[in-house]
Protein backbone atom coordinates (compact mmCIF):
# COMPACT_ATOMS: atom_id res chain seq x y z
CA UNK A 1 0.00 0.00 0.00
CA UNK A 2 1.10 3.41 -0.87
CA UNK A 3 1.14 6.03 1.73
CA UNK A 4 0.23 9.43 0.38
CA UNK A 5 -0.05 11.42 4.18
CA UNK A 6 1.79 14.57 4.36
CA UNK A 7 5.22 14.22 4.95
CA UNK A 8 7.11 16.99 6.32
CA UNK A 9 10.77 17.85 5.35
CA UNK A 10 12.91 19.38 7.66
CA UNK A 11 13.51 22.54 7.36
CA UNK A 12 17.11 23.55 5.43
CA UNK A 13 19.59 25.01 6.86
CA UNK A 14 21.22 27.39 4.81
CA UNK A 15 25.17 26.31 4.18
CA UNK A 16 27.89 29.01 5.44
CA UNK A 17 30.63 27.59 3.86
CA UNK A 18 30.90 29.77 1.15
CA UNK A 19 30.38 32.83 3.52
CA UNK A 20 33.37 31.86 5.61
CA UNK A 21 35.22 31.21 2.50
CA UNK A 22 34.40 34.09 1.27
CA UNK A 23 34.85 36.54 4.24
CA UNK A 24 38.82 34.65 4.72
CA UNK A 25 39.79 35.00 0.84
CA UNK A 26 39.21 39.15 1.74
CA UNK A 27 40.71 38.83 5.09
CA UNK A 28 44.03 37.29 3.65
CA UNK A 29 43.72 39.70 0.69
CA UNK A 30 43.76 42.97 3.38
CA UNK A 31 46.29 41.52 5.30
CA UNK A 32 48.64 41.06 2.00
CA UNK A 33 47.48 44.97 0.69
CA UNK A 34 48.21 46.26 3.97
CA UNK A 35 51.88 45.07 4.04
CA UNK A 36 52.45 46.88 0.92
CA UNK A 37 50.14 50.36 1.51
CA UNK A 38 53.18 50.81 3.94
CA UNK A 39 55.86 52.90 1.84
CA UNK A 40 58.75 54.73 3.05
CA UNK A 41 62.26 56.09 1.85
CA UNK A 42 65.72 54.53 3.25
CA UNK A 43 67.78 57.67 4.38
CA UNK A 44 71.28 57.09 5.86
CA UNK A 45 71.15 59.29 8.71
CA UNK A 46 74.09 61.21 10.29
CA UNK A 47 75.86 59.56 13.48
CA UNK A 48 75.62 61.56 16.78
CA UNK A 49 76.65 60.32 20.34
CA UNK A 50 73.51 61.95 21.98
CA UNK A 51 70.51 60.99 19.64
CA UNK A 52 67.60 59.28 21.35
CA UNK A 53 64.08 58.84 20.05
CA UNK A 54 61.41 61.26 19.91
CA UNK A 55 57.58 61.27 21.20
CA UNK A 56 54.34 63.45 20.71
CA UNK A 57 52.96 65.29 17.51
CA UNK A 58 54.90 65.41 14.83
CA UNK A 59 55.99 66.74 11.26
CA UNK A 60 58.75 65.24 9.54
CA UNK A 61 61.29 67.20 6.61
CA UNK A 62 63.34 64.60 4.77
CA UNK A 63 66.18 65.70 2.30
CA UNK A 64 67.53 62.82 0.79
CA UNK A 65 70.93 62.81 -1.05
CA UNK A 66 69.52 63.99 -4.39
CA UNK A 67 68.44 67.37 -2.28
CA UNK A 68 65.20 66.47 -2.94
CA UNK A 69 62.57 67.67 0.51
CA UNK A 70 59.99 65.61 1.23
CA UNK A 71 56.99 66.82 4.16
CA UNK A 72 55.39 63.92 5.89
CA UNK A 73 56.71 61.63 2.57
CA UNK A 74 55.01 63.96 0.11
CA UNK A 75 57.79 65.39 -2.02
CA UNK A 76 57.34 68.94 -1.53
CA UNK A 77 59.40 72.45 -2.91
CA UNK A 78 61.39 74.67 -0.69
CA UNK A 79 58.70 77.63 -1.46
CA UNK A 80 55.49 75.10 -0.55
CA UNK A 81 57.54 74.02 2.62
CA UNK A 82 57.57 77.60 3.90
CA UNK A 83 53.72 77.64 2.89
CA UNK A 84 52.52 75.09 4.54
CA UNK A 85 54.59 75.25 7.59
CA UNK A 86 53.08 78.78 8.13
CA UNK A 87 49.31 77.24 7.34
CA UNK A 88 50.33 74.61 10.64
CA UNK A 89 51.67 77.52 12.34
CA UNK A 90 48.22 79.72 11.80
CA UNK A 91 45.78 76.42 12.82
CA UNK A 92 47.79 76.42 16.11
CA UNK A 93 47.37 79.73 17.37
CA UNK A 94 50.84 81.24 16.43
CA UNK A 95 52.17 78.64 18.55
CA UNK A 96 52.57 75.51 17.23
CA UNK A 97 53.53 72.45 20.21
CA UNK A 98 53.93 70.18 16.80
CA UNK A 99 57.89 69.21 16.58
CA UNK A 100 59.62 69.36 13.22
CA UNK A 101 61.90 66.11 12.49
CA UNK A 102 64.11 67.11 10.18
CA UNK A 103 65.95 64.04 8.47
CA UNK A 104 68.90 64.87 6.44
CA UNK A 105 71.40 62.83 4.36
CA UNK A 106 74.65 63.12 4.73
CA UNK A 107 75.09 63.52 1.47
CA UNK A 108 72.73 66.97 1.06
CA UNK A 109 73.90 70.09 0.86
CA UNK A 110 74.61 72.23 3.94
CA UNK A 111 73.21 74.97 2.24
CA UNK A 112 69.45 73.21 1.77
CA UNK A 113 69.84 71.72 5.57
CA UNK A 114 70.41 75.51 6.87
CA UNK A 115 67.80 76.97 4.48
CA UNK A 116 65.06 74.24 5.65
CA UNK A 117 66.20 74.94 9.66
CA UNK A 118 65.57 78.94 8.94
CA UNK A 119 61.83 77.97 7.26
CA UNK A 120 60.97 76.61 9.98
CA UNK A 121 62.34 78.83 12.77
CA UNK A 122 60.89 81.87 10.75
CA UNK A 123 57.49 80.23 10.28
CA UNK A 124 57.43 79.76 14.59
CA UNK A 125 58.25 76.19 15.39
CA UNK A 126 60.79 76.33 17.92
CA UNK A 127 60.64 72.95 18.65
CA UNK A 128 63.28 71.33 15.84
CA UNK A 129 64.85 68.04 16.30
CA UNK A 130 67.61 66.36 14.31
CA UNK A 131 66.96 62.97 13.51
CA UNK A 132 70.03 61.55 13.72
CA UNK A 133 70.99 57.90 14.23
CA UNK A 134 73.02 56.37 17.23
CA UNK A 135 76.81 55.28 16.51
CA UNK A 136 77.11 51.39 15.68
CA UNK A 137 79.78 49.95 17.64
CA UNK A 138 82.99 49.50 17.10
CA UNK A 139 83.90 46.19 14.59
CA UNK A 140 85.79 43.48 16.40
CA UNK A 141 88.71 42.25 14.57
Amino acid sequence: MIDLGSHTTPPAKPDITPLLDVVFILLIFFVVTSVFAVQGMELDLPEAQSARSVSGNSHEIRIDKGNTLFFDKAKISSRELAFTLRGLAERSGGSPREKIILESSPDARVGLFISVVDTVRTAGFDDLVIATQPPSPPKQP
